[in-house]
């Protein structure tokens, strides 16, 4: 049976990926005149929302739950982690001056802490700290303090509000580097997981507010914070540039508050979009390459600058050290849209063909995981179900037949 698709979430994220793309082309289509910048929620976006989905599955233990995520986001990070590792290491030797060696450290603690180490998928320094939000989480809603039915949604994000609190003045207290770095943005992070939590649970059937008015505040609340002079956008990445313990939170939820409703007005349009749908459920394929196919654009614009005696104000130095680097023939602003659909629809086209050859070979490193998982969970080795034929004999059978017909045949022979 086919899970229904919450529509309204489903564009949520998609608008989400938008603003990330867009937001690291240096640009602002969608930021409401600079009232709602990128920079103020469009991470905390998505916590929310990974929040808002959070389940804990009956009888499943903390363990589980953290076998469970590490199999559905880490697995997968690291894959990409490796092959952008490798990759970078062979750009560095043709001239570029971009990505760190690939090492454990590399590997496997440094996607912890800032996440920039190979540069091309840096972006994806969200996964690592998403899974570190929700495994915090789950162990946090098995305490008995928030074990009070009822309450318990309320009790976890007042408590995780504080040591979001406690994360910003650690920031400025003990710096932004190493696994200090980790836990800063764990802790930031971790109010707006609970928030989803509390939304689904409890505010959503609340929320009932007319449009008009539902609006009206939060635009007039983003005018008055706008007017106050003080910086709206921080780094959650480095958890740098915080203006006080509140404001990161005020303009947070804003703009979560703002793009949800816009969000459930545009569903209905949206209800039977399976092209909706599937970019919804694969913004991952998206943070993770959109940085690479930038990249590949560009690298384009300089094959046709040194071999074809085109685009002469191509900067090279900078496409060597710099990734944020896009070139703009002419500088005419419409080539960010290029950029922008490209570093949307590549990554969403190459993760069709992913799905497509899995779906041909019935066999993918996800799969391979889950059953050794499974296996040793259970104890249980699942065996490939036999083929029924046409004549109604199941492959099992005809083989058996097949063996018992021969070893007649040879009596006869004798």
């Amino acid at each position: 049976m086919k899970r229904e698709t919450n529509i309204p979430f489903c564009l949520l994220s998609v608008l989400g990926i938008i603003f990330v793309v867009d937001g690291h082309l240096s640009h602002s289509f969608f930021d409401i005149g600079g009232l709602i910048p990128y920079y103020a929620f469009h991470m905390p976006l998505f916590v929310f929302i990974s929040g808002y989905f959070f389940r804990m599955d009956e009888g499943e233990s903390l363990w589980g739950f953290a076998e469970r995520k590490f199999v559905r986001l880490m697995i997968p990070y690291y894959f990409w982690n490796l092959v952008y590792g490798l990759l970078a290491a062979f750009l560095r030797r043709n001239g570029f001056l971009f990505g760190e060696p690939v090492t454990f450290n590399t590997m496997f603690l440094e996607p912890f802490r800032l996440g920039y180490q190979f540069i091309l998928n840096h972006a994806a320094w969200f996964v690592p700290s998403l899974f570190l939000v929700e495994l915090v989480y789950r162990a946090l809603s098995s305490w008995k303090f928030c074990k009070n039915k009822g309450k318990s949604v309320w009790s976890l994000f007042w408590l995780t509000f504080a040591g979001g609190i406690c994360g910003i003045i650690m920031s400025r207290a003990a710096g932004n580097e190493g696994f200090f770095l980790t836990a800063e943005k764990m802790l930031f992070l971790l109010p707006f997981y609970s928030a989803g939590v509390l939304y689904r649970r409890e505010l959503e059937a609340k929320d009932r507010l007319g449009n008009g008015l539902y609006f009206s505040v939060i635009l007039g609340a983003a005018v008055v914070l706008w007017l106050s002079g003080k910086p709206l956008i921080y780094s959650v990445s480095t958890c740098r540039d915080f203006s006080g313990c509140l404001l990161p939170y005020i303009t947070g939820f804003l703009g979560i508050a703002f793009w949800l409703r816009v969000s459930k007005i545009l569903a209905p349009a949206f209800r039977s979009s399976r092209f909706l749908e599937f970019f919804g459920r694969n913004t991952f394929s998206i943070m993770m390459h959109h940085m690479m196919v930038f990249f590949l654009l560009t690298t384009c614009f300089a094959f046709g600058a040194k071999y074809m005696g085109m685009f002469g104000d191509f900067d090279y130095a900078r496409y060597k050290s710099d990734i944020y680097y896009c070139y703009r023939p002419g500088g005419e602003a419409q080539w960010i849209i290029i950029y922008l659909l490209a570093g949307l629809m590549v990554p969403l086209g190459f993760q069709k063909i992913l799905m497509i050859f899995r779906g041909k070979v019935k066999i993918t490193y996800f799969n391979q995981i889950r059953q050794w998982i499974h296996e040793k969970k259970t104890g249980i080795i699942r065996q490939e179900p036999y083929n029924v034929s046409d004549s109604g004999e199941s492959g099992r059978d005809k083989a058996l037949n097949m063996k018992t017909d021969q070893q007649k045949e040879k009596s006869e022979v004798k």
